[in-house]
């Protein structure tokens, strides 16, 4: 079957992801992405043992599903059992330190943190053993990293100051609360994981997992378990990725925020081994341009949305095979 008549096809029926989706990654392939996951104190065994498990369940999530190397995806909890350390402050330290030896310019690091959030005297916390975690250790540690992007995802109660505290250009910060009002311990990395291990957190079906699409239906699976359990939300999540420290409630995401995080992947596609770099980067930016292309589409003419359409589905279609019959 030619590629025309697949493109064709795809037009017709509105779909973007006509190729095969093992195939390409679109990041630089010379890129890595390393995960740190932070879990805290959980100060009762119930939700010490949670805590545990959304860590023990995210470093395998990532691994297995989102294909990140597992020696990218270091864990520190309350124990530093079946972990990478303890929790600690100095824990926290040392994988920075180790991870700020092993990054290059073009990587991408993820930070995750789970746990019972605080803020006093206009200071936001993560606990965990001895003195807590601030936001401006956070900073400090982050500044350890000479990396393409940082993306945070605060799990933790009272987690909107850290989104003040650490917005950055370059750096994308997920926070689950929209205040330091809300003090309740949150249920988001809860359904922060289980959207990874079900495939849900994939909205638009392309077998890729933008930071935008994960916190997204993070939050809406949160709220939809508020509402099932008859209860008032008493989290309500927030991202910052422009830079401004504001941050925007992922239920109303806008043009203020967001761009960023849409094409930003925890999950992306692969690079077949040995795959011309140059010809990934221009497939990434065909795909790129389709994107855009589509999004434009309600304030376009329908004949000449589809003509431009497919004509960019055909030039990624070629590419594609370009790269799949490299030797």
């Amino acid at each position: 079957m030619v590629f025309e008549t697949e493109a064709g096809r795809a037009v017709k029926k509105g779909i973007l992801w006509i190729f095969p989706i093992w195939v390409l990654m679109l990041a630089q392939a010379n890129a890595a992405v390393f995960d740190v996951i932070i879990s805290g104190s959980g100060g009762e065994d119930e939700y010490s043992e949670r805590f545990d498990d959304w860590g023990q369940r995210l470093r395998r999530v990532l691994i297995e599903r989102c294909d990140h190397p597992a020696a990218n995806v270091l864990l520190v909890n309350e124990t530093g059992e079946n972990a990478d350390g303890a929790s600690s402050i100095t824990g926290i330290r040392n994988v920075f330190r180790g991870l700020s030896e092993r990054v290059t310019p073009d990587d991408d690091v993820f930070i995750f943190l789970i746990g019972h959030g605080s803020y006093r005297r206009q200071v936001a916390k993560l606990n965990i053993p001895g003195a807590d975690l601030t936001a401006e250790d956070l900073d400090e540690f982050l500044k350890m990293l000479s990396v393409r992007r940082i993306i945070v995802v605060n799990g933790a109660s009272m987690s909107a100051p850290f989104v003040n505290a650490l917005s950055r250009d370059g750096r994308i910060i997920c926070a689950s609360t929209r205040s330091m009002d809300q003090r309740n311990a949150t249920q988001f990395m809860r359904f922060f994981v289980q959207a990874l291990e079900d495939g849900s957190a994939d909205q638009n079906r392309d077998d890729r997992i933008s930071v935008l699409e994960i916190c997204t239906q993070a939050s809406s699976l949160t709220d939809a378990w508020f509402l099932s359990e008859g209860l008032i939300a008493t989290e309500n999540a927030i991202l910052d990725d422009n830079g401004d420290g504001l941050g925007t409630r992922l239920s109303d995401i806008d043009a203020g925020d967001g761009m960023l995080a849409d094409r930003c992947f925890l999950l992306n596609f692969r690079v077949p081994k040995g795959a011309s770099p140059a010809l990934v980067a221009a497939y990434g930016k065909a795909i790129d341009e389709v994107q855009v292309l589509v999004k434009k589409k309600a304030t376009m003419d329908s004949a000449a949305y589809y003509q431009l359409l497919e004509r960019g589905l055909v030039k990624a279609a070629k590419l594609n095979r370009e790269i799949r019959s490299e030797k």
